[in-house]
């Protein structure tokens, strides 16, 4: 792509000369990029690479960096008040001129797949060799599902969706608008559900289903669980690591972000703009409020109100957790001046 392209697509001030027709062809680290590749900086920790980076040009906050630029500077600077998303915006631009060329010829794909004969797919859905669909289904447009994907009877896939190799998605589940779905994840499998009797453990058949509502991204190797009686769903936006355990009814609200190793128990409610740590445990049958955060490897074993930051397990407080860390670390000091006090006094 023209540079000068890249720049009006991401609505961006150019600061520096460039010929009109400077190529680009892709993005890269500042330590990485080429002549020919655009990179970014998002704050003062990275600047020191400017001075060395072939980038042709560089996305910045000019403002705030304006005053440690390196002096003879070789590139163009793109000057964005929030570099990391004008990134994240350039990313997707060159992934949609990546998927221009290298389009994948589907023709010979059409006896490679089985799909029920009630199921329906809709325009431009690419299927792999290998996948297998139930009947019943309903296959939205330009879709994309690949290689030993398994799709149960009676799924909903709407539109643009994508389903990386090797995920299962059990009988009755919803995958809403431009979702997608990394390698090896499972959505709509049964909950962990059983009574104990006299001979043992009794299952509880599990006979509600699991839905992902509109550009949710579950990471590679994730398990949805399907609802006991209802549901367990995914609101729109949220995106989900690799390694996360979502048990039975749970409902995570929108734009969610939860990272890997995170487990959440059964018939908890997560709140909207929820970020998560890693390894974080939240126990079952608690809410969790709009707009919280918790750190990683908490432990949330009761309700938490909306905007709070906690920490900890069992978690509270970010605050007061980072008090009692400190004081948690003097504690063999503390113990041994108590110790020699009552000597003293003895």
């Amino acid at each position: 792509m023209f540079l000068k392209d890249v720049i009006s697509r991401l609505s961006l001030k150019a600061i520096g000369q460039f010929p009109e027709n400077l190529n680009v062809s892709g993005i890269g680290s500042l330590q990485s990029a080429r002549e020919d590749e655009i990179s970014f900086v998002a704050g003062h920790k990275y600047a020191k690479w400017l001075s060395e980076t072939k980038a042709c040009a560089v996305i910045m906050d000019y403002e705030s960096l304006k005053s440690g630029l390196p002096s003879g500077i070789k590139f163009v600077i793109l000057d964005s008040k929030n570099p990391y998303l004008s990134f994240a915006e350039a990313t997707q631009i060159f992934k949609d001129v990546s998927g221009e060329k290298n389009k994948i010829a589907s023709d010979n794909f059409e006896s490679r797949y089985f799909i029920g004969k009630t199921s329906v797919k809709g325009k431009n859905t690419v299927i792999f060799p290998g996948v297998f669909i139930g009947e019943g289904c309903s296959i939205g447009d330009n879709c994309r599902i690949m290689s030993n994907a398994v799709i149960g009877n009676n799924v909903i896939i709407e539109n643009n969706a994508v389903i990386y190799p090797n995920v299962t998605v059990y009988d009755n589940s919803k995958i809403g608008n431009g979702c997608i779905i990394h390698a090896g994840a499972v959505i709509g499998s049964d909950g962990f559900g059983y009574a104990r009797g006299k001979a043992g453990y009794v299952k509880i058949i599990h006979t509600g289903y699991a839905e992902l509502e509109d550009n949710v991204e579950i990471g590679a190797n994730v398990t949805i669980d399907r609802g006991a009686v209802d549901f367990t769903r995914i609101g729109a936006g949220t995106k989900i690591d690799n390694l996360v355990q979502v048990a039975h009814n749970v409902i995570i609200g929108r734009n969610c972000a939860i990272a890997a190793q995170t487990g959440i128990a059964g018939s908890s409610e997560i709140g909207d703009n929820v970020t998560i740590g890693g390894q974080v445990g939240i126990a079952g049958h608690i809410a969790v409020g709009n707009n919280v955060m918790i750190a990683a490897q908490s432990g949330v074993s009761g309700n938490v109100k909306d905007g709070e930051v906690i920490s900890g397990s069992p978690a509270f407080s970010i605050k007061e957790w980072r008090n009692s860390a400190v004081l948690f670390k003097k504690l063999p000091e503390l113990f041994k001046k108590i110790k020699e006090i009552s000597k003293t006094k003895d």
